[in-house]
Parts: structure tokens; C-alpha cells; sequence
């Protein structure tokens, strides 16, 4: 009902401000009164539109700058288009049909690609060194089944993890010595959220 009534006041001071523009030019052809008065509903139209579907356009910004970029998550707070505490991080599907995403490990950005089947979040030995491990004083003592066969690890701890600025702390992985190409973000990793659920071609984190 309030939202009828504030709707209605809208349209009046609308309908008002246009016979006002049309009626201070002093010209009485009623004809071009007519004509002016379509062109101020069509802009009185556009204007409340636009800001009507102003949420929408900025998720078709986030969606084309996910379809852009799939690494980079996007922040999604607002629930049945109202805005929410509760925010969640959508990442899009890549060309390989996998999730990748960019953590930020000590100021360092990293690609990990998201592994549901994986145990661990597991970092490649040429990463370790990135984000400043030093990998000579590691021990290579857990065993992982891969695709290319038994490899080993090295449990690390890493003070803090932050993915689209949310920041997770004392957060355990591990560095393979194995041919592992790309970093895995598995189950220990992905248990740290409340929820995470696969919906159409977009991964949904929820903090």
C-alpha cells in the first residue's frame, strides 16, 4: 500500500512538472502540447526505469566483467533485490569448463582452480616460493593420489587467505612436489564457508 501511494506521488509531480514545461512556452497548439508532453513521459519513463532496474544493471556490469575476466570473483549482496549483510562471491565457469579463482597469500595474487574431488587447497612448488615459503626447509611427508600417480606433500599454514576481500585466517594447505601445473582450492579450504553450490555456469561461495 505505501509503496502504491509513494508510486502515485511520482506520477503526479511527473505529470505536473511536464504541463508546467509545456504551458511556459505559451503556445496554445494543442497538437504540439501533445507532442511535447510524449517526449517528457518518455524521459519521465526512462529515468524510472533506469533507476527501477538500477540493481539489475549493475549485476549485467558484474556478469560481463566475470564473462571478461572468470578468475575474478564478483560480490553478490542483495537478496530477492534487496540488499543484504550476508554477501556471496560468484565466480564464473572458464572455457574449460573448470572454476579458477585469485587468492591474495601474502600480498601475492595466486590462480587456483577450484577441485571439489581434492582433499586439501595445495600449492605447486613454484608458488610456494612466490608468496615467500621457503621450500628447502619442507617436509614432503603426505601422500596424495593424482592423476599421475602418488605425490607427496608438505603441510603449511598460512597466517591469512583473502579471496574478494574477505579475509580467512590460519588457513592449512599444503606444497606438492608433484608435476600438479596448476593450484588446487579444495574441501579444507571450501568448508570454510557456510555454503557453496553450483548453479548453472556460476560457483556460489557463501561466507
Amino acid at each position: 500500500m505505501e509503496n502504491n501511494l509513494q508510486e502515485a506521488i511520482y506520477l503526479i509531480i511527473l505529470i505536473v512538472m511536464m504541463l508546467s514545461a509545456v504551458l511556459a512556452t505559451g503556445n496554445n497548439d494543442w497538437r504540439k502540447i501533445f507532442k511535447y508532453l510524449l517526449i517528457w513521459a518518455g524521459i519521465g519513463f526512462v529515468i524510472i526505469a533506469l533507476y527501477a532496474y538500477r540493481f539489475e544493471f549493475g549485476d549485467f556490469k558484474n556478469r560481463l566483467a566475470g564473462e571478461i575476466n572468470p578468475t575474478s570473483p564478483r560480490i553478490n549482496n542483495r537478496v530477492n533485490g534487496q540488499i543484504n549483510d550476508q554477501r556471496q562471491i560468484i565466480l564464473n565457469i572458464a572455457d574449460d569448463q573448470h572454476f579458477y579463482v585469485r587468492l591474495k597469500i601474502n600480498k601475492v595474487e595466486v590462480l587456483f582452480m577450484i577441485d571439489t574431488g581434492a582433499s586439501d587447497m595445495m600449492l605447486n612448488i613454484n608458488d610456494a616460493r612466490k608468496i615467500g615459503i621457503n621450500v628447502n626447509n619442507l617436509v614432503f611427508n603426505k601422500p596424495y593420489q593424482t592423476a599421475n600417480g602418488i605425490s607427496f606433500g608438505a603441510v603449511i599454514n598460512l597466517p591469512e587467505v583473502e579471496i574478494a576481500n574477505i579475509k580467512f585466517n590460519n588457513v592449512k594447505a599444503s606444497v606438492n612436489d608433484g608435476d600438479m601445473g596448476v593450484n588446487l582450492l579444495g574441501m579444507s579450504f571450501l568448508r570454510r564457508f557456510s555454503k557453496y553450490e553450483f548453479f548453472q555456469d556460476r560457483l556460489i561461495l557463501t561466507p
